[in-house]
């Protein structure tokens, strides 16, 4: 699982700088916010489209199961699928805590959050990114949504 400091250092190694020069005074505020916009952006767009992936492989969020009353009065179970709520990093975050996102979107967090960090600085540096999380996110959705084998058992 990716810490916020890992991705903090992956953001800051993708524009090739120096620790020291993308320090908390200089960079700090610019780092969070394109890493809290990145995240939303992901999870409004990219995990809406990957949900039933996500639900079938049950690798990032939740089952609950509650009893339903009808009008008529019988009782069913119904089981919903619920999906964590992704954090947004703050002055305050331990760094050393982890990015909730699902762990095959991952790799798309840095791009996008240095796409725009070094969107004012290099233009040429945030374009590359911003192509190969478009790639990227292309794939990883492709991928997700691609028929699977499937097994029935059971039958009427």
């Amino acid at each position: 699982m990716l810490t916020w400091q890992d991705l903090i250092n992956q953001v800051v190694d993708l524009g090739f700088e120096e620790d020291t020069i993308t320090s908390e005074e200089e960079y700090g505020r610019l780092i969070r916010n394109s890493i809290n916009r990145a995240l939303g952006i992901i999870r409004t767009t990219v995990v809406m489209q990957i949900e039933g992936y996500l639900e079938n492989i049950e690798q990032w969020g939740y089952s609950t199961t509650t009893e339903v009353t009808d009008e008529d009065g019988d009782t069913e179970e119904v089981t919903e699928w619920n999906y964590p709520k992704m954090r947004n990093i703050t002055i305050s975050t331990d760094l050393t805590s982890k990015v909730q996102i699902p762990e095959v979107l991952e790799p798309l967090l840095p791009l996008l959050s240095a796409h725009y960090v070094w969107l004012d600085d290099d233009l040429t540096k945030a374009t590359i990114y911003w192509n190969e999380y478009d790639d990227l996110k292309t794939q990883i959705i492709n991928n997700c949504n691609r028929p699977r084998k499937v097994k029935i058992v059971g039958g009427f």
